[in-house]
């Protein structure tokens, strides 16, 4: 890598994106990683600790996001190509899960943003290689993976098996032509039975399958009483909004008596006094 490395520098996104990519698949990388820096004129052979420690905690994050039912998209870039592709095939994968996601178009990621959708249980960031991963993203109560990552938490794809990537072109190449992950560890029967516990690295427990309850598969709707006429709808965050202790304002239409309008305080909410 030529650039300047350093933390804050413009290039040091692309330098850490770089050696994600050759430390998560040592086999089929180059033995060494070399780094010139023509600012500072300085040569280093040594991947530095903290890129490992970056990769462990987004394999964490991956092990968290494995344990979610409900996902939500993060629409972060509307510029780059491919962008309604990669929502696209993120809905569907997530749906033949038997998950639940939700679409947000969002500007500038922060922590309170995200905690209005309290029924997400993890995030999927769509943004560029260089904005993929969040600097403050320890801050945040939820996990926020990528689209590649989203792979991996859901199985189709093995950790190590595939060079790490920030890019979701990379995403979108493997939905186009999949191949079935080999790993010899893994029982088929496991495999073939979706109802079959995993092993949660987050809980050290073994865990069932998370699924939502609001899409099911395979039914003859006219078989059923009314014809298909008349269906029941579920949806995850309903069901998470019955669950909160405080769920907006109530309207009350009907049961409280009608008041006239009257003038109320002036000021504002630090100091409302007659001004």
């Amino acid at each position: 890598f030529v650039g300047d490395a350093s933390q804050g520098s413009t290039s040091s996104r692309q330098y850490v994106n770089t050696l994600l990519r050759f430390v998560s698949c040592l086999s089929s990388s180059p033995s060494t990683f070399w780094t010139y820096s023509p600012a500072n004129v300085t040569l280093e052979t040594d991947v530095p600790p903290s890129v490992r420690r970056k990769l462990n905690r987004r394999f964490y994050l991956t092990q968290k996001a494995r344990d979610a039912s409900v996902f939500g998209i993060l629409v972060g870039t509307l510029s780059q190509r491919h962008f309604r592709s990669v929502v696209s095939s993120l809905r569907n994968v997530i749906e033949t899960s038997g998950r639940a996601s939700y679409t947000f178009a969002v500007g500038k990621i922060n922590g309170a943003k995200l905690a209005n959708f309290g029924e997400i249980d993890c995030f999927v960031l769509i943004a560029c290689n260089e904005n993929s991963l969040l600097d403050d993203e320890r801050n945040l109560h939820v996990p926020v993976i990528t689209p590649f990552e989203l792979d991996m938490a859901l199985g189709n794809v093995e950790w190590g098996s595939r060079a790490y990537s920030l890019d979701y072109n990379d995403f979108l190449s493997m939905q186009s032509s999949p191949s079935k992950s080999t790993n010899d560890n893994i029982d088929e029967t496991l495999e073939d039975n979706e109802d079959a516990p995993y092993f949660s690295l987050v809980t050290g427990k073994y865990e069932s399958k998370k699924k939502s309850t609001g899409y099911v598969e395979d039914i003859d709707l006219k078989a059923l009483p009314g014809k298909g006429q008349v269906t029941k709808y579920e949806s995850a965050a309903a069901d998470y909004l019955k669950n909160r202790e405080y769920k907006g304002l109530e309207a009350n239409v009907g049961n409280d008596d009608v008041q006239g309008a009257t003038k109320g305080q002036i000021g504002i909410a630090s100091d409302y006094g007659q001004r």
